[in-house]
């Protein structure tokens, strides 16, 4: 690259723009977010809603936790450290937030943790987070694009949504140095696979308007080929991000387009808003959009969204610390920038598209331990779990990346109950810069199967220091019966199965069914319009007051220990989050409730209208913390075992 000067009072004008920008359309948007129907658009055009100071939104309060923690552990930082501080700081559960967090409490680290059980892995959480990896790394696009891959992964692993925050971290790094939209366009797409949907819908976005399709007509013709029920799918929001900033004549207008092509409209407006600040700096942004809120930073902290977090006052001293960190990362990385406080700032650079090598190896089903003289990756392949009626495959791979030949010694330990007939000792040679890999196929006691389950790989190498033990941990999957198919009923039918009753004997014409996460994987068994009942147990080592949900896009009933505890009362499209519908889905599918000390009976009745049929069983805690985002994780339950088995 081309060495860059940056100067310091262009550049500090560019950063405070990007937050300015942010602010404002994410305090636009917010009070539209997920409130569209019937593929309708909204028509405003100022803010609809305008507190004193802006909305809190997580679009830029999370970049204040990346921020701090940027401080607290350096330029290196990894996936594994921002996971951390999102255990320590992020008390929101809804959506992706809530399960990945789940699968970090049972052990799991990202990508993992992002992609095991997780239906919203092509949503908006990451690239809502990109703007902090773009400051830190102006005109670095492949700097950027790491940073921005490192955070996706944590809540998005082998989701589109990784492939978004790369995009708009490569676009908003490179607006620092040029600012031909179509130029940035181009440069962004490159960066990601032309295969993903972000790429397809953005680059279809683009040709339309290149051949002169009016931006309603381009609006519509998205949700039409990318449609998604869930306001918050990531392709399509991104295509409405590349709309706004398309069809928009000037700041205040790109934004407003942008919200009112509906979907996720506080991340949509608030990205474009600070690329916008960014290419035009804060002095550029009209004062009619910024002056009302002010410089002051909303959070949630008060409410408990997010905690431990020592946070800028205001946008000026969070535009400060951001561009002392900027300086730090570049020296840290050895960039070919200069940062100067004379001259001015290299506008219209020269793009070259980032080679995002990282990327050749990403697996969303993989997570590698680095060792000194070796590198050890273990692959799950289809899932993170191990049922009690299947062999789990885990594979391992193990790299030598040196100039001489290794001999490794390794072994499997595994938990009480489980198997595995290739855990003994075995001695592995490998040689110079080429690697060897080891399936092992595990099995378990359905009795021993807990809700995490940790497997210790020993590994010695000849000659060399000892390397610590690898952990590999398998999720509990959850053991159901399923009844058989009643043809033609409905929730108000009599089925002959006694809803009300405590089964201490399996139901006949049920069926044992084993699922690795919270898809009760119902679909192939409703052939049309009908019945079919789910049974399960739960064991609780103490009373806890919790959120179960059925989320599901037909009907059911839910019976907690053989009582009727609540009927779906409207149909409504699948979300399938983890304790409350999400923090703007629909409550009708979830109940709150206690689950008793002791074992507890679960039997929901689903009724199908539309096929496929899609549903899950959740359960969710009360937060403590943040009493509007239930779902925190429950640990603490055994669900491999029905009560006739005690």
């Amino acid at each position: 690259m081309t060495r860059i000067e940056i100067n310091r009072n262009c550049f500090r004008d560019k950063v405070m723009g990007c937050w300015l920008g942010k602010n404002a359309g994410g305090t636009l948007g917010e009070p539209l977010e997920g409130k569209f129907g019937d593929k309708q658009m909204f028509h405003i055009d100022w803010y609809p809603f305008l507190p004193e100071g802006g909305i809190p939104n997580d679009d830029l309060e999370l970049q204040l936790i990346w921020l701090q923690e940027l401080q607290k552990k350096g330029p290196g930082i990894t996936s594994v450290d921002l996971a951390e501080a999102w255990r320590d700081c992020i008390a929101y559960n809804f959506d992706e937030y809530g399960l990945c967090k789940e699968n970090m409490q049972k052990g799991l680290l990202p990508p993992v943790c992002g992609w095991h059980n997780n239906s919203f892995k092509d949503c908006m959480g990451s690239p809502i987070r990109s703007e902090i990896w773009a400051c830190i790394s102006p005109g670095c696009p492949e700097l950027a694009a790491w940073y921005a891959f490192q955070d996706a992964i944590i809540d998005h692993g082998g989701g589109e949504s990784v492939y978004g925050e790369i995009f708009n971290a490569v676009l908003e790094s490179c607006a620092f140095v040029n600012g031909d939209k179509f130029v940035l366009l181009d440069t962004a797409l490159s960066s990601i696979p032309s295969s993903c949907l972000t790429y397809q819908c953005v680059k279809r976005c683009i040709d339309n308007y290149h051949a002169g399709m009016k931006y309603e007509d381009n609006r519509n013709d998205l949700v039409e080929t990318f449609y998604h029920p869930v306001a918050q799918y990531s392709p399509l929001n991104l295509g409405f991000q590349t709309i706004g900033w398309l069809y928009g004549e000037d700041f205040g207008d790109s934004i407003c387009k942008a919200v009112n092509c509906g979907w996720d409209t506080d991340c949509t407006a608030a990205t474009l808003g600070a690329i916008l600040g960014i290419i035009g700096g804060a002095s550029s942004l009209p004062e009619k959009w910024i002056k009302p809120l002010g410089y002051e930073i909303a959070t949630n902290m008060t409410t408990g969204g997010i905690r431990n977090l020592t946070a800028p006052t205001d946008i000026r001293e969070l535009t400060e610390v951001v561009c002392k960190e900027a300086e730090k990362v570049m020296r840290y990385w050895g960039n070919e920038m200069i940062f100067s406080d004379n001259g001015s700032m290299s506008q219209n650079v020269k793009l070259i598209v980032p080679k995002l090598t990282f990327l050749d190896k990403y697996a969303a089903d993989s997570i590698t331990y680095t060792y000194g003289s070796i590198n050890i990756t273990v692959r799950y392949k289809n899932d993170a779990a191990i049922l009690g009626n299947r062999t789990s495959k885990v594979y391992v791979k193990f790299e030598n990346p040196h100039l001489i030949e290794k001999t490794i010694q390794v072994s499997l330990e595994m938990p009480v109950g489980f198997y595995s007939p290739q855990a003994k000792k075995k001695i592995i040679k490998i040689k110079a810069e080429e690697e060897s890999e080891i399936c092992y196929e595990i099995q378990a006691d359905y009795q021993q199967i807990k809700e995490s389950n940790i497997l210790w790989l020993r590994t010695e190498i000849r000659e060399e220091t000892a390397v610590p033990a690898v952990p590999i941990i398998l999720l509990g999957g959850n053991r159901w019966m399923i009844s058989e198919f009643y043809q033609g009923k409905t929730l108000e039918d009599d089925c002959g199965v006694d809803e009300e009753t405590w089964f201490i004997a399996p139901p006949s014409g049920f069926t044992e069914q084993w699922n690795p996460g919270n898809d009760l994987q119902l679909s192939a068994r409703f052939k049309e319009k009908g019945i079919i009942y789910a049974l399960h147990h739960i064991y609780s080592c103490e009373d806890k007051e919790v959120v179960l949900g059925v989320p599901n896009n037909g009907f059911m009933k839910l019976y907690l220990n053989g009582e009727l505890l609540h009927t779906t009362i409207q149909k409504t499209a699948l979300r399938a989050n983890l304790g409350n519908g999400g923090a703007l889905g629909d409550l009708s599918n979830y109940k709150v409730t206690k689950l008793l000390k002791g074992w507890n009976q679960i039997l929901i009745k689903l009724q199908a209208d539309d096929i496929p049929e899609e549903a899950h069983f959740t359960i969710g805690g009360m937060s403590t913390v943040c009493e509007k985002n239930h779902g925190m994780p429950v640990m603490g339950i055994y669900r491999n075992k029905f009560i006739w088995e005690r």
